[in-house]
């Protein structure tokens, strides 16, 4: 194992710490991870990463990271996007030396970082970010996220002032599939963001998963350990939503759930001069039966499964005459 930090920006103040646990020769690639931790952009978190990179590591991960940004007076968007961007193209141009697969690099963030990695997700691909970010195709596209208790409508500082980013507008094709986890009782960044953004993934047919706890606060969804409200109920923590996340990344991604046996052979009798080699038949894939007078249900005939009969009472927390809206 070695840990390596990197530089994301002339200022130096946005660091990537990589820590490589494949181990050479390296006979397979692993899935990577990038996590953003949370701080209300004033600081990062710096047990925020543990829980998720060490059962990251569990599954088979041989490389995980946390993308420390810029905080308080030095935050800016969108550099931090640029630099998490760059972070993902280090990963890519390291994948060989690492052991790393380049199509299953997966980000992560709670809370501000969240906010960070959806918005990576949805403008990785514009040319002036990837101008600024020294790509020229995908090396810096996330192939997945996982995205926790975050403020996906935000106002965001820039060096110009005040932007409002609705990331529920900016879903699209480029957007990679994403798994979020949040609480109803979250009293800090209300779960109408995240509730908004699977409405925003729904609508431009991304894929999705989500686990919503119905107790707990803001943050608890990556806690270790359960937290005892004052009312007696128990909060949530990341084994509550981790397997349904690791598995929704497996079907993303390709990730093999489980180490496959090799499939046993019957015999071969010895080879006589003269004889053909032996043919053995192949198993055919039978589809499941239909049920006798059934017919097929489109998504366009369910209509009360429509982002249009959902009458959502979301409100933007920012509001100011004198912001700007990135587009």
């Amino acid at each position: 194992m070695k840990v390596l930090t990197f530089d994301l920006n002339d200022a130096k103040t946005a660091k990537l710490i990589v820590t490589v646990s494949n181990v050479p020769p390296i006979l397979q690639t692993t899935p990577a991870l990038i996590h953003v931790p949370g701080g209300g952009f004033m600081f990062c978190s710096e047990a925020d990463g543990t829980a998720i990179a060490s059962r990251c590591m569990g599954k088979g991960f041989g490389v995980t990271c946390t993308y420390l940004y810029p905080v308080a007076k030095d935050y800016r968007f969108p550099q931090v996007v640029i630099d998490l961007i760059k972070g993902i193209k280090i990963l890519r141009d390291h994948a060989e030396e690492w052991g790393i697969n380049p199509d299953q690099i997966v980000i992560s963030g709670n809370s501000a970082g969240a906010f960070i990695c959806m918005t990576t997700g949805n403008i990785w691909n514009r040319s002036e970010i990837m101008e600024a970010a020294g790509c020229t195709g995908e090396e810096g596209k996330p192939n997945a996220m996982i995205l926790g208790f975050g403020p996906m409508f935000c106002g965001q500082q820039t060096d110009d002032g005040i932007v409002y980013v609705p990331n529920g507008d900016l879903v699209g094709p480029q957007t990679p599939p994403a798994f979020f986890h949040h609480t109803r009782l979250d009293m800090l960044v209300s779960v109408y963001q995240t509730i908004a953004m699977i409405d925003a993934m729904e609508r431009a047919k991304r894929p999705y998963a989500a686990y919503i706890s119905s107790t707990g606060g803001h943050g608890e969804t990556n806690a270790v350990n359960r937290i005892l409200a004052e009312d007696g109920t128990v909060g949530p923590c990341i084994d509550d939503w981790f397997e349904q996340a690791w598995r929704f990344l497996a079907n993303q991604l390709g990730i093999s759930l489980m180490p496959q046996k090799m499939p046993m052979m019957p015999p071969m009798p010895p080879m006589q001069e003269g004889d053909e080699f032996p043919q053995f038949p192949m198993p055919m894939f039978t589809p499941p039966p239909v049920p006798e007078g059934s017919v097929p249900v489109k998504p366009e005939e369910m209509p009360l499964g429509q982002a249009d009969n959902i009458h959502m009472p979301f409100n933007a927390a920012f509001r100011d005459k004198d912001f700007k809206v990135f587009k």
